[in-house]
């Protein structure tokens, strides 16, 4: 791990910082949120405050950016049958006890979904259609501040159509 005040990047999820909640890492670095014989709810924050202002002053405050990039695989017990997905998630909170597994992500639950006291944005790897939450379709990526986003190329202008569920390794990059 490499880290300075503003940044730091993992290659390997077994370094500082990483807290781990129902997840476990590898000998070999990686990361396992679950485990696919039973519905399970995983977790790995990083555990140090990250800033998106600085406040210079009362009335001064410049907000920051904060981009991301990774590498997941949704490895499904049965081929082609998935669990609910995951989502990658940034919160001011890492205790999410009352959280709910399935569609809520181990991040919600019944009675909280929605309530503006959650200051959650999470970016969802769906694989499971919840017509609860409106979802368009069983395969889909998502961004939980209101709307929901499919992937979407802009250079060429087309929808492309991945397979989440697939087994195969698949590059994330979230830029907020």
């Amino acid at each position: 791990m490499a880290e300075d005040e503003n940044q730091f990047v993992y290659n390997g999820f077994d370094g500082a910082h990483i807290k781990l909640d129902g997840a476990k890492t590898h000998s070999n670095g990686l990361l396992q949120l679950t485990n696919t014989p039973k519905q399970q709810i995983g977790h790995a924050f990083y555990q140090l405050l990250i800033r998106f202002t600085n406040t210079f002053s009362s009335r001064l405050r410049q907000d920051l950016s904060f981009s991301t990039h990774f590498v997941f695989a949704i490895v499904p017990e049965i081929t082609n049958l998935s669990c609910w997905g995951m989502t990658f998630a940034i919160s001011p909170s890492m205790n999410f006890t009352q959280a709910m597994g399935n569609q809520y992500f181990g991040l919600l639950n019944s009675s909280n979904n929605g309530l503006p006291s959650n200051h959650l944005l999470t970016i969802e790897l769906d694989t499971l259609t919840n017509p609860e939450f409106n979802d368009t379709n069983h395969n889909r990526v998502g961004i939980n501040v209101s709307a929901i986003v499919t992937y979407y190329s802009n250079r060429e202008r087309i929808n492309r159509s991945l397979q989440l569920v697939s087994g195969s390794p698949m590059h994330v990059l979230i830029e907020v």
